[in-house]
C-alpha cells in the first residue's frame, strides 16, 4: 500500500506541474488542464494523509515507551 501511495504522490506532483505549466504558457484547453491539476492535488493530499496516518498508527503500537514513564 505504501508503494501505491508513493506512486499516487509522484503522479499528483506531475499532474499539478502540468497544470501549472499550462496556465503559465496559456495553452488551449486550459480548463481541462486545471481539472487535471486539481486531481493531482487530490492525489498529493490523499497520499500524504495515508503516510501520516500510517506513521501515527506505527507510533501508537509502541506502547512500552509510554508505560515506563510513571
Amino acid at each position: 500500500m505504501k508503494r501505491i501511495a508513493m506512486i499516487a504522490f509522484i503522479l499528483g506532483i506531475l499532474m499539478a506541474t502540468l497544470a501549472y505549466v499550462a496556465q503559465v504558457n496559456d495553452w488551449n484547453g486550459l480548463p481541462e488542464y486545471l481539472t487535471v491539476g486539481f486531481a493531482g492535488y487530490v492525489l498529493i493530499i490523499s497520499a500524504t494523509a495515508y503516510y501520516l496516518t500510517a506513521i501515527l498508527y506505527e507510533w501508537s503500537r509502541e506502547t512500552e515507551t509510554w508505560q515506563g514513564e510513571l
